[in-house]
């Protein structure tokens, strides 16, 4: 599947990136290049260390590369600024994150409440977490669920967007329960 313009969602050249620790540098990403295209699902593999996050948040706007350039559709994000990095991320991105960064002191309602107030056309929490099979803890704090129930909110509040692209660390969890359909019964390509 294209998008609008026929190309690559995410075209990836000579991407590397460069962590400096004092007199060490550490080399996360060396020459990467590769195409994404809308509707894929890909999977990054790698062992501890490997570059995979700092590729995924890269492809999210969260870093910019050393070196390279990344775009998304025919927007350069090597080249953007604060502000729009901001904005892509708003408008088009969805992250579950390794460590799901939930707010303890909201409800699993208010904290995909979160995003779906800044979105364009979110769809409504409630569902959101209906479609991960929490729609009976809707009123619960994170620190009364489980883990994996807690995971299951980040992934309600990253499809709550109804994001272009879903950017997930820790990909086991997307294969419990049947959690796949969330991220792809909207059409989001997955990384």
């Amino acid at each position: 599947m294209l998008d609008e313009a026929g190309g690559a969602l995410f075209h990836i050249h000579n991407v590397s990136k460069v962590y400096c620790m004092g007199d060490v540098q550490v080399n996360a990403l060396r020459g990467i290049d590769f195409d994404l295209w809308a509707g894929e699902f890909v999977v990054i593999l790698g062992a501890s260390g490997s570059g995979k996050s700092t590729l995924l948040n890269i492809l999210g706007g969260l870093d910019v590369p050393t070196s390279g350039e990344v775009f998304y559709r025919d927007h350069n994000l090597t080249a953007a600024g604060d502000q729009a990095l901001t904005a892509f991320r708003r408008e088009h991105v969805g992250f579950v994150f390794q460590f799901y960064n939930l707010i303890p002191s909201l409800t699993a309602l208010e904290n995909v409440a979160l995003v779906t107030e800044i979105a364009d056309n979110p769809m409504d929490p409630a569902k959101a977490l209906g479609l991960v099979g929490l729609e009976e803890r809707l009123q619960h704090f994170p620190a009364q669920l489980s883990g994996g129930e807690q995971q299951r909110i980040a992934i309600a509040r990253a499809v709550a967007k109804r994001p272009e692209v879903l950017l997930w660390q820790q990909l086991k969890s997307l294969f419990g329960n049947g959690r796949r359909g969330a991220a792809t019964r909207f059409g989001t390509s997955t990384a």
